[in-house]
């Protein structure tokens, strides 16, 4: 049995009801819920934040719950999930159980089969289903302990084609983590999904605050820098990192000038004064 006393459970639904009502009967047990409306935003939910267990609704638009399986499959993601659907065709079952699908949950969705199927997937995974557990993160650690786990997470990252050994972790003045992330540009067109971003965000939801001063941000990198303006944007003082892109055999990506001017500037200005109103 794992010693993780918090689960975090995916809910990806795109009936706001339905899915506000699962996401009510699963915190009431002490589980926390990241929610989605369709398969691409639960995909991200899963890049972004540590995820046990999937809830996942078969029939979203535009992308739905077999979408996200062949998406878990491809990408050679090992997560446990109950596919919720109204349709119990024997063709169902030959693809869910083909793509490793942990159980089919029949709609309407009644709470005790609900929790039951959640603890029952936990069980068999190993995990503790005990309710109203603490948080995971609840842990108090030194800056040297946070430090390896970011390079623990980076490596993983590395191994899993992801994006690079590139990890990066939040913590409170106590040594409590908040947010944590790696690199997943590789996996999806984002941009914008480094490490420390994918921290800093975190952490932000957690806390509820864009301000994070009294925070400590752990990186295996050295900040890109999307993240320097972040860090300075959200108020980090401290930053602790690994490694410089000197310090191995990569070259730092050059620069180029870019071309900027001003433009109806007189119709910007309106829009800003009106909007202020």
């Amino acid at each position: 049995m794992s010693d993780a006393p918090f689960i975090n459970i995916l809910v990806a639904e795109d009936n706001d009801v339905s899915r506000e009502m699962l996401t009510g009967i699963l915190q009431s047990k002490g589980y926390k819920v990241f929610g989605a409306v369709d398969g691409d935003s639960a995909i991200k939910v899963i890049e972004e934040h540590t995820i046990h267990l999937a809830l996942v609704d078969v029939k979203m638009a535009p992308k739905g719950g077999l979408d996200f399986m062949r998406y878990l499959v491809a990408q050679k993601i090992k997560l446990p999930v109950i596919l919720v659907t109204a349709d119990d065709s024997a063709d169902l079952l030959v693809e869910a159980s083909a793509l490793g699908v942990a159980q089919l949950l029949q709609k309407p969705v009644q709470p005790d089969r609900l929790l039951q199927a959640v603890e029952r997937v936990a069980r068999r995974l190993g995990l503790n289903p005990a309710p109203l557990a603490v948080e995971e993160y609840d842990t108090l650690l030194g800056s040297e302990e946070l430090m390896q786990k970011v390079l623990d997470m980076a490596a993983d990252n590395a191994a899993k084609g992801k994006g690079g050994p590139y990890a990066a972790i939040v913590a409170g003045p106590e040594g409590r983590i908040l947010g944590s992330g790696t690199n997943s540009f590789s996996s999806r067109v984002d941009p914008i999904a480094h490490a420390e971003v994918v921290a800093i965000r975190q952490a932000a939801e957690k806390l509820g605050s864009s301000s994070l001063e009294s925070c400590t941000l752990y990186c295996a990198f050295y900040p890109t820098k999307i993240g320097q303006a972040l860090i300075e944007s959200v108020g980090l003082t401290k930053v602790y990192y690994g490694l410089t892109l000197q310090d191995t055999d990569r070259t730092p990506k050059e620069t180029h000038p870019i071309a900027y001017e001003q433009i109806c500037k007189e119709k910007a200005l309106a829009m800003f004064k009106q909007s202020r109103t």
